[in-house]
């Protein structure tokens, strides 16, 4: 890859890494206009992403376009990272302190300070830059403070990020300061190399500038985006047990149709229906399956359950799977039982196994049911202990 293709690479994913940090702002605002705490996060990525819109191009020359060429776009984009910094050591701060740190924004302050008047005191400009045979604009002593701050906050949160991400217990959290710190380290290598090449003009530099910028961009809308992709995993792996508890959850129900608190019939519906939040569906799948167990347990006579774990230890059902197979085998007899009209027993009738002691626990259970109950040794089983039942 040549230099120039270099370069045309690291810009176009600039400007799709500043996309997706605009994308992650418009998704993550209504639930940040909701949470104080996540609010620190969002205005930091704003920041950010103002200031790389402004770094870009084509934003520029549509900019200069729309209001003439000035050299205070280039101002404005420097002190929004400033700006920004502050926002992401506050962010990081909150996360392992609990509290805000507004002393940052005191000090950001403090250095835009020297930068507007340093970009005042210098000679007429349009660009911010480090030209490659020329003194940098608008001086030099103007990008020796904006690299010392912008390098210095850099390398505090990509410590502060490492330190505390290995210490969270949060899975969300400790993920989001990863992608903060990661973020942190592109932009601090991007202020590194423009420390160096101030120095030193090597022609690599500016090719692989707006590289470490995109890399930088994605690492800050996936930081941005891990809450509501933490969000949507949950919801996912939820819609994944209701469809796996579907087929016996309507068996059951049909066998049982008193625990059943709602005419929905059709697998798909049960996901797609807005009449509570997806986990109370769950829970509520989970209630009346427990419910119609409880109700056929009266129709099996103890020995019919003896029978079934006997015949299922002789087939070589996997111990760990023995009570979810011996649980489907015997809510399939008694579906069978209660279908041709016998009346339900009297006794103990206490189910031999309903799950874990926790409703995550239960669920897995059930979820293991579910799938011993289309197993054809299940139903084989069943089938041929109903027509024993149903001949005595």
């Amino acid at each position: 890859m040549t230099v120039s293709q270099l370069h045309s690479f690291g810009t176009e994913l600039e400007t799709a890494g500043v996309a997706c940090m605009w994308v992650s702002l418009g998704l993550r605002a209504p639930a940040v206009m909701r949470s104080s705490q996540q609010r620190p996060l969002w205005l930091a990525v704003l920041g950010a992403a103002a200031a790389l819109t402004l770094h870009l191009p084509w934003f520029i020359d549509l900019l200069h376009q729309a209001t003439g060429p000035t050299h205070l776009t280039a101002l404005a984009r420097n002190l929004f990272g400033v700006l920004t910094s502050a926002a992401v050591l506050d962010f990081v701060l909150l996360a392992v302190r609990g509290c805000h740190t507004y002393a940052l924004y005191g000090l950001a302050g403090l250095f835009m300070v020297p930068l507007v008047w340093l970009d005042a005191a210098a000679e007429p400009h349009l660009h911010h830059a480090i030209p490659h045979a020329s003194h940098p604009t608008p001086s030099t002593s103007y990008w020796a403070v904006l690299i010392a701050v912008n390098l210095s906050t850099n390398v505090v949160c990509v410590v502060a990020c490492w330190r505390y991400s290995r210490a969270s217990r949060d899975l969300s959290l400790r993920v989001g300061l990863r992608l903060f710190g990661l973020g942190a380290a592109f932009a601090g290598l991007y202020w590194l190399l423009s420390a160096v090449y101030v120095g030193v003009r090597y022609s690599w530099i500016p090719p692989i500038s707006p590289l470490l910028l995109g890399c930088y961009a994605f690492s800050r809308a996936s930081a941005i985006f891990v809450p509501l992709g933490a969000a949507v995993a949950v919801a996912l792996r939820r819609m994944r047990i209701v469809w796996q508890l579907w087929p016996l959850w309507r068996d059951l129900v049909n066998a049982v149709p008193a625990v059943s608190l709602t005419q929905t019939r059709q697998r798909g519906l049960a996901l797609l229906q807005r009449s509570g939040p997806l986990d109370l569906r769950l829970y509520r799948i989970v209630i009346e399956i427990r419910d119609a167990i409880l109700d056929l347990r009266a129709h099996i006579p103890h020995a019919v359950l003896t029978e079934v774990r006997v015949r299922l230890e002789r087939e070589g059902a996997p111990p760990a799977e023995e009570d979810a197979r011996v649980t489907a085998c015997w809510l399939r007899i008694a579906r069978s039982i209660k279908a041709g009209g016998t009346p339900p027993l009297r006794g103990d009738l206490t189910a031999p196994v309903l799950g874990g002691a926790d409703l995550p626990g239960e669920i897995e259970f059930l979820r293991k049911v579910a799938k011993a109950d289309t197993s054809p040794q299940i139903r084989r089983i069943a089938a041929h202990l109903s027509q024993s039942i149903e001949k005595h």
